[in-house]
């Protein structure tokens, strides 16, 4: 495979996968194919060509390393600094990627950029530092959460350790519950939800008044997640039925999937087999699919809900029974 291959994926001229070309071209070391590359990603950004563009940038991170990471971390500002749908989530993979070879090169080039004035670039250094973080970090993404734009403060608390790795990037998270801004909130939940300690449920319960939809919303699979199997669980149950009577009802099937999570009798979803949304009905069906052998209880409502006027949910509980019956 040479890059003229995986040029034309690019160019829309072959309808093939790029990937395992993109692969077999890193895996040569060539430093011709960066070259040309180098000019491509150039023509891709001039024509817009995103799809071109991100292909390049994965291939010359893989072959180019530390060397193309000024590069992919202007473009990647760019993207977040674009109104548009263009996200830079591949961009921003090919600088996780370009950090590999060489962190202590990566690091020189991020760490200036950490100040910088131009806010989107800050963003770009701020995310792509969660790639090589060491320990003298900490304090600059200390200060960086008490940033006054938000964006900054949300992309400092992406870049830190994992909570249950680090007592002080907890502790850091744990503060962001309490952020004035709405997704710096949900960030926060989100990056407690998959490993941090069951007492973090004392300080999650706190959100279930939050102003904000999208905050509640992450909310109650945190919460169950995060409580099973230890003393928080009654306050968890408590607390998600208050999001099972939400009026959002992105809420409301948080509710549902996070009282799965909890591992208690399903007792509580019995109200919300009829719920208004069909994406709710959906989560209890689904939920209940998962909890039939355990809570046996949830039989008639399946059976209930195998008559439901959504499709999607209909089919749920009727493959749940199905597969009842044939486990029986």
């Amino acid at each position: 495979m040479t890059l003229a291959d995986l040029l034309r994926v690019a160019d829309g001229g072959r309808d093939d996968d790029p990937w395992p070309i993109l692969r077999e071209l890193a895996a040569s070391g060539d430093p011709a194919t960066a070259a040309s590359a180098r000019t491509e990603l150039e023509r891709y950004v001039r024509e817009r060509n995103r799809y071109g563009r991100d292909l390049m940038a994965h291939l010359l991170a893989r072959l180019s390393g530390a060397d193309v990471l000024p590069r992919l971390l202007r473009l990647f500002a760019d993207a977040l600094r674009d109104d548009d749908d263009d996200d830079g989530e591949q961009l921003a993979m090919a600088l996780g990627l370009a950090t590999r070879a060489d962190p202590p090169a990566c690091r020189a080039v991020l760490l200036p950029l950490l100040d910088n004035g131009d806010p989107h670039l800050r963003r770009a250094a701020l995310q792509t530092l969660g790639h090589v973080f060491e320990a003298s970090d900490l304090e600059r993404l200390r200060a960086a959460t008490s940033d006054p734009d938000p964006e900054i403060r949300r992309t400092a608390l992406g870049a830190l350790p994992a909570v249950h790795l680090d007592p002080q990037a907890y502790a850091l998270v744990v503060t962001a519950l309490r952020d004035p801004d709405a997704w710096v909130r949900d960030h926060a939940v989100l990056l407690l939800a998959w490993s941090a300690p069951p007492a973090v449920v004392d300080h999650l319960v706190e959100l279930t008044s939050d102003p904000a939809w999208q905050v509640r919303t992450v909310l109650g699979e945190a919460i169950g997640r995060r409580a099973a199997g230890s003393d928080r669980v009654p306050v968890a149950a408590a607390a998600l039925g208050v999001l099972l009577d939400d009026p959002e009802s992105s809420v409301r099937a948080g509710a549902v999937r996070g009282l799965g999570l909890l591992g208690v009798p399903l007792d509580a979803l019995r109200s919300r087999v009829d719920d208004p949304d069909w994406w709710v009905r959906a989560a209890v069906a689904g939920v209940l699919a998962v909890g039939l052998r355990r809570w046996p209880p949830a039989r008639p409502l399946l059976v209930h809900l195998r008559e439901d006027t959504d499709p999607t949910v209909r089919a749920t509980a009727s493959a749940a029974l199905r597969n009842s019956e044939r486990a029986s």
